[in-house]
């Protein structure tokens, strides 16, 4: 696999295959919030990986793709703040549907902290 740059979101970095999906949340731990969960299984090839789950229930086909649009984003911009590399599934809640980008990184570095992800902390 090629070394991606920080900074980067490549579809490398993505978990899309079902099989590993279902592995993450059965054998997984998670971090609950108020707005998403995280499901995390420490990562098996040196890389960082993220799947965005968000359900029917967050809206229409428009405001879905908006909100895994802003989910990609902020973990594009937040990934190297993670202190290692994991498998993060993040699922949204009913809340997210109507957020703006600075809740979307609130909402990931809340959870972080909370998984224990961050450097420094």
């Amino acid at each position: 696999m090629k070394k991606t740059k920080i900074g980067k979101f490549t579809k490398l970095q993505r978990v899309k295959a079902a099989l590993l999906f279902q592995k993450i949340y059965k054998s997984g731990r998670s971090v609950v919030d108020s707005y998403g969960v995280f499901y995390i299984v420490p990562s098996t090839d040196g890389y960082g990986k993220i799947g965005l789950a968000v359900g029917k229930r967050i809206g229409n086909a428009v405001v879905r793709n908006r909100v895994k649009r802003l989910m990609r984003e902020t973990y594009r911009t937040n990934q190297d703040k993670l202190s290692q590399r994991v498998y993060i599934i993040w699922v949204a809640r009913q809340r997210l549907a109507n957020a703006d980008l600075s809740t979307f990184e609130r909402v990931f570095n809340r959870l972080a902290a909370k998984a224990g992800l961050l450097k420094g902390k």
